[in-house]
């Protein structure tokens, strides 16, 4: 019995749910560098101190992350995203009341890291990849895009109720406002696959031939093949490189811009437009890189996010308005290059079954990256009084990301040697 064409490929449906899913949970996520630079003016918490929640969130995520993986590809979106929503809500309530920085390394390491882990990247990527073979880069860019919304329109919100309130109410709120939105929203209307409602990748009338890239094929990829093979390393060196490269900026760009002179509301605006120029570029670089190979979009972003790191070392006080612009607009479009081609070039490589928790192995190196980047910009600031040096270091972190995605090289997929994994 065939079921009827809906006029709606319900792909679209997923990406519109996961997308909220994103804005929320890495909105709020994202919002750590507020909560870092409230927590130095009212507890008197030293910078590195202060870094160490943060840090310690990013390792309980990568040590945890290819269980994400895991319990994903077992159980899908509609039992495991509620799980990490409840997570996230419950640790932002717990983190509103601690006092010292080792029980926020517990409710804000453990719990909120839990719920970005359980209802975060890796799961929506493989997400993404089951649902879109032809338009992958797009869809993904779409679902990402939420991260950098929620980005623009949680962080001020977020400044705001600490203004206007404090920071132990303002997460609490935040808390509460996650759960109730994402549990139910992920519990009744998100599926896992396309045969669950009896459809095929894209909406297409008949599955992808065994030519393509994501056709199946009788040995699929499992994480043990994967590791064997050498873009995956390639790729892990990519994701350390871009976890430092978020995270350094995510913690740390607010208390720059603060330290050159400029108002927090100020700042948290401008990281709320760089979040909205970010969505902006996830979506079209994402469709740009399935015309023009991962590779070459991909350097594009790194070209202009070092561009926007330049800006960043060259903001000291007095500082003229204008390099935060052209920071915003740089970096923005540049990093918003990263998320989408990153996810769409490694389902490229190792689509199957096991994505999930390929993705999720992959991820540790974005944690340990973050880590890296998290806590060393608060060490460099206590050890050197500005963030300037630092900044400048990133370049070169940046740059060495776009060496192993060209070595990765998602671009001869179909003449590699890692096309497939042999058949035994």
């Amino acid at each position: 019995m065939h079921l009827r064409k809906p006029r709606l490929y319900y792909g679209w449906i997923v990406v519109a749910i996961g997308f909220i899913t994103m804005m929320l949970t890495m909105g709020i996520f994202f919002s750590s560098g507020v909560l870092f630079a409230a927590i130095i003016a009212d507890l008197e918490w030293s910078r590195s101190a202060a870094s160490l929640p943060f840090s310690v969130a990013l390792i309980s995520y990568a040590g945890t992350a290819w269980l994400a993986g895991q319990l994903f590809d077992r159980y899908g979106p509609r039992r495991l995203f509620p799980v990490g929503a409840i997570c996230l809500g419950v640790g932002l309530i717990i983190s509103a009341q601690m006092h010292t920085p080792w029980q926020l390394c517990l409710s804000w390491g453990v719990l909120v890291a839990q719920g970005y882990n359980l209802a975060g990247f890796a799961p929506h990527l493989a997400l993404a990849a089951q649902w879109f073979t032809r338009r992958r880069g797009v869809a993904t860019g779409m679902i990402l895009s939420g991260a950098s919304v929620g980005a623009l329109l949680i962080v001020p919100t977020a400044q705001y109720l600490v203004d206007t309130y404090d920071w132990r109410t303002a997460y609490t709120l935040l808390g509460a406002a996650a759960m109730v939105c994402l549990v139910p929203l992920n519990a009744i209307w998100q599926y896992h696959k396309p045969a669950d409602l009896g459809l095929h990748p894209d909406g297409a009338a008949a599955p992808p031939t065994r030519g393509h890239p994501s056709a199946s094929s009788a040995a699929p990829w499992t994480l043990w093949r994967a590791m064997g093979t050498k873009p995956f390393w390639l790729l892990f060196v990519l994701v350390c490189c871009l976890g430092w490269l978020s995270n350094i900026t995510s913690v740390h760009q607010i208390a720059h811009m603060i330290s050159a002179g400029f108002s927090s509301l100020l700042a948290a605006s401008i990281v709320g437009m760089l979040s909205l120029v970010r969505a902006a570029s996830s979506t079209v670089c994402g469709g740009l890189s399935d015309r023009f190979g991962r590779e070459v979009v991909f350097s594009l972003g790194t070209l202009l996010c070092c561009v926007g790191l330049t800006l960043l070392v060259l903001l000291r006080q007095p500082a003229p308005l204008w390099l935060l612009y052209g920071y915003a607009l740089t970096f923005g479009v540049g990093n918003g290059v990263f998320a989408s081609v990153y996810a769409a070039a490694t389902a490229d490589l190792f689509f199957g079954p096991h994505l999930g928790t390929i993705l999720g192995v992959l991820e540790l190196g974005w944690g340990l990256g973050g880590f890296a980047g998290s806590w060393f910009g608060g060490y460099w600031y206590d050890r050197w009084g500005s963030y300037h040096g630092v900044f400048a270091l990133t370049i070169g972190v940046g740059l060495l990301g776009c060496m192993a995605m060209w070595l990765a090289a998602p671009r001869r997929l179909k003449q590699d040697k890692y096309e497939r994994p042999p058949d035994h």
